[in-house]
């Protein structure tokens, strides 16, 4: 297993959900879990479709977060 692949399938781990981490990345949810089992390996196009919606999701958390504590401070 390369590297690419293996930091693609612990991004895939971090998800509660695959098949909404296809559907933000724009890749197959088939693709994800063959990458997943090994059967695939991750090509750099697809690892930055992966990264890029983990970095969405992360910044949409972040503010979510952020609006929580926010909203905690002033009950």
């Amino acid at each position: 297993m390369t590297r690419l692949t293996d930091a693609v399938r612990k991004g895939i781990d971090a998800v509660p959900n695959v098949s909404a981490l296809a559907k933000a990345a724009g890749v197959s949810q088939s693709l994800l879990a063959r990458i997943q089992t090994g059967d695939r390996q991750a090509t750099p196009a697809v690892a930055r479709k992966v990264a890029q919606a983990l970095i969405v999701w992360g910044a949409k958390a972040v503010r979510a977060a952020g609006r929580i504590r926010q909203a905690i401070a002033r009950t």
